[in-house]
């Protein structure tokens, strides 16, 4: 069976130069996680930008909304 891939939005909770190695996210409770299949996802910019305001999370240079592929097997964790 292909394993299909869906790009969403996370937070990330790292600078962007440490993305490849030890990357952490923000969970769906506002806490970081450094498991994928924990990260909050969403399919939009806004939608990110929406929770990371009903939780208090700041932007700035170590807290950002990017991109990231997600597995079936990743969607379902």
């Amino acid at each position: 069976m292909a394993k299909t891939k869906q790009t969403l939005f996370v937070i990330f909770a790292r600078p962007q130069q440490y993305v490849a190695r030890g990357t952490c996210y923000i969970a769906r409770d506002g806490t970081t996680t450094m498991i994928r299949s924990k990260a909050a996802r969403f399919d939009s910019f806004a939608e990110a930008k929406e929770f990371a305001k009903e939780n208090h999370i700041k932007f700035n240079a170590n807290t950002y909304i990017g991109m990231e592929d997600f597995t079936d097997a990743e969607m379902q964790g």
